[in-house]
């Protein structure tokens, strides 16, 4: 299983290679039938984003004007193209030139709004702790924060440091131990939950306001609020007792393959339905808290120059984050960047910008905080005793 999803990490870091953009191109109108879109290839300078750029054409392509309607020149500005981009052209920058104009201040603007978010996290796992009956502070909550993240860098999937977190809490337990690994479990679901729940009430406001044309594909709106429905109408009965009374839950799974862990587990999550109104809490955090993820990863598309909406981020960001929790590959590289890059031109962007966003935000979010993560571990006094405990688990 680990050789397959090293391989699908590969597979997909070779998809994303070959699609995205290495050179910057001006890219014609969409033409009618299926005739591929011209391209005219060259260098850009200066600041893209303005009206100050400078395109220069390759020397061995051929004479522009007759697509462009400028006149015959190697060199073009922005200013010499208003006709035609007033008919359908497109500048795009390889992503070499992305890359080189990042800038700086909402790069940062990006990063402080992750910080917030960590530190919220850290809080809303404690809440969920103290349901559990596990007494922790909120720093060595955030500090099992970041150790995660650390771990995430070479666990398959965005999640992947969480077993890691679940079982660093457990550290100096006799009793309870189940309970405190699974409120990692938990907090990554009502996470989530909230998380589509953003996206559900864009799409929900974007459809009532959208008149005849639908402002969003179908199947993208229809995925989220089956998930959110499925999820809410299949936690509600799992912590039902009426249900499980009904369904024999507890006569039936210990006799089950692995029935003792099974029940270990069972019991863990169950916990928290005689805790609803901290269980109600952790998800209400949680909705700031996502807002802080989505507006961080719109900040870091600024700093690149994205040109999607702030409410697209908000249908965009909690799809492609939850699909990349699934554990195919470590930190979820490779996933986010395909699903990113196809997300970006399905609403209008390039793929290439799309791949662009997403490996900034992966490089600041998992691997910049997970090297945090990872000097505030191996300068810990627990280290050791965290070690053995994480092989024991």
């Amino acid at each position: 299983m680990t050789l397959m999803k090293i391989a699908i990490a590969v597979l997909l870091t070779w998809y994303v290679l070959g699609q995205i953009e290495n050179r910057d191109r001006l890219v014609g109108p969409n033409p009618k039938d299926d005739i591929p879109r011209a391209e005219i290839f060259g260098n850009l300078s200066g600041d893209w984003r303005a009206g100050t750029w400078v395109f220069h054409c390759d020397v061995t392509a051929p004479d522009p004007s007759p697509l462009l309607g400028a006149a015959p020149l190697a060199t073009l500005h922005a200013s010499d193209l208003e006709g035609a981009f007033a008919a359908g052209w497109e500048l795009r920058p390889g992503f070499l030139t992305i890359a080189r104009g990042i800038q700086l201040s909402w790069f940062l603007i990006g990063a402080a709004l992750w910080g917030v978010l960590l530190v919220l996290a850290a809080v809303r796992w404690r809440i969920l702790l103290h349901a559990a009956g596990i007494k922790t502070t909120v720093g060595n909550a955030l500090r099992l924060c970041f150790v995660g993240y650390f771990f995430n860098n070479v666990m398959p999937g965005v999640t992947g440091g969480d077993v890691v977190r679940g079982a660093l809490i457990t550290r100096g337990l006799e009793q309870d131990r189940w309970k405190a690994a699974l409120s990692v479990v938990v907090d990554r679901i009502i996470g989530l939950v909230a998380l589509i729940t953003l996206a559900a009430i864009v799409l929900t406001y974007g459809l009532l306001t959208a008149g005849e044309k639908a402002p969003y594909p179908p199947y993208l709106a229809q995925g989220v609020f089956i998930f959110l429905g499925a999820t809410a109408i299949g936690g509600s009965a799992y912590l039902s007792q009426r249900v499980r009374d009904k369904l024999g839950i507890e006569r039936w799974l210990p006799k089950l393959p692995g029935g003792s862990t099974l029940t270990k587990i069972d019991n863990g999550l169950t916990i928290y339905r005689h805790s609803p109104g901290r269980l109600a809490l952790a998800y209400l955090m949680s909705l700031p808290l996502q807002i802080c993820g989505v507006l961080s990863f719109w900040a870091i598309g600024q700093a690149c120059g994205a040109s999607l909406q702030l409410q697209d981020d908000f249908v965009i960001f909690p799809v492609v984050q939850t699909i990349s929790a699934i554990p195919l590959a470590p930190a979820g590289w490779g996933v986010g960047e395909t699903l990113y890059g196809h997300s970006f031109r399905l609403f209008g962007s390039s793929f290439t910008l799309g791949v662009a966003v997403s490996v900034l935000f992966r490089l600041t979010t998992q691997l910049g905080f997970g090297l945090i993560g990872g000097m505030v571990w191996v300068t810990s006094s627990q280290r050791k005793e965290e070690v053995q405990n994480i092989s024991s688990s």
